[in-house]
């Protein structure tokens, strides 16, 4: 495992929050970067060291040994209520929330406990139908719209945490 963290400085008001991204596929680093720097919160950014870059390294980004579920075990293991998670692996966001974590998707969705159900039959199904050779549509491309919509609601989710809104 690799470790390059550098000191996390936060304001009073944020001292305690933490926000996990799953950083291997996200596609919204910057947008995160943006609402995190307005708050005055470092973001916890998790990746495979095949995502290692010096630039990275210097914003204490923590990289990882190779593995399918690295970075989902690792943000298993180092979270806690209350805290955010920002991810698209919804098994993932499934197991957070029943730990009382709030898990936010590159596109702005929420998920809640309630989302447990449908998340985790669409995927007993997105599998059978696998097996069977049959395709199933996966999610539309990534657009500046989602992009928007993502940096809207994470704004949202800290300024309400901060009691600003």
């Amino acid at each position: 495992m690799y470790y390059c963290r550098s000191t996390v400085t936060m304001s009073n008001s944020n001292q305690n929050l933490k926000i996990w991204v799953d950083a291997d596929s996200c596609p919204v680093q910057q947008e995160i970067y943006n609402v995190c720097r307005k708050h005055g919160v470092k973001p916890i950014f998790i990746a495979t060291v095949n995502h290692y870059s010096p630039e990275k390294a210097e914003e204490g980004w923590i990289f990882l040994d190779h593995g399918s579920q690295a970075v989902d075990l690792y943000i298993l293991n180092h979270v806690a209520a209350s805290d955010y998670v920002i991810t698209q692996d919804l098994s993932l966001a499934v197991l957070l929330t029943t730990r009382g974590v709030y898990v936010l998707t590159p596109r702005g969705k929420l998920i809640k406990d309630a989302d447990a159900d449908e998340i985790m039959n669409n995927k007993y199904l997105r599998q059978q139908s696998m097996k069977k050779n049959k395709k199933w549509k996966g999610p539309s491309a990534f657009k500046k719209e989602d992009r928007e919509y993502f940096q809207h609601v994470f704004e949202n989710l800290l300024a309400a945490q901060e009691g600003i809104q």
